[in-house]
């Protein structure tokens, strides 16, 4: 009995770092999930600027920054838009739950071209993601700075 006590004793080590590896391993694909999902918004978004479609820029972000990005717009004026992505990178920098709501802060950077006469340049932002629990499940971009 005093020896298979001893053997259960242990093994509870291993089993313990073997959970701790099986939940790392689940939080390193929840987090490359999150930051591709953000490099396909952040596409999607200069699509939706460069086309001033309302709808696309209401669906990718929040009430909030809609109303930014509409004023904005209005600013910019009808004239058509043309944004490249040629290079993009995204890095997690930060998540946290804030009870009522997910947020993640993700660094962009790469190369883009805003002209089709302008060299690329490269750039880098901030792009504060906000899942609103209430709201049902979905990433919504909250604020974007350039660091650039």
């Amino acid at each position: 009995m005093l020896n298979r006590l001893r053997r259960l004793k242990s093994a509870a080590p291993w089993r313990r770092a073997r959970a701790a590896q099986r939940e790392a391993r689940a939080r390193q694909t929840q987090v490359d999930e999150l930051l591709q999902l953000a490099r396909l918004s952040f596409v999607r978004l200069q699509l939706a600027w460069d086309t001033a479609d309302l709808h696309a820029l209401g669906e990718l972000a929040t009430r909030q920054l809609l109303d930014e990005l509409r004023d904005q717009l209005a600013q910019r004026g009808p004239g058509p838009n043309h944004t490249e992505v040629l290079q993009l990178q995204a890095r997690l920098l930060s998540l946290d739950d804030l009870h009522e709501a997910m947020l993640a802060s993700v660094e962009f950077t790469g190369l883009i071209r805003e002209h089709q006469a302008h060299e690329a340049a490269p750039f880098r932002e901030l792009w504060m993601l906000a899942n609103v629990k209430a709201a049902g499940p979905g990433w919504k971009l909250a604020r974007v700075q350039s660091l650039s």
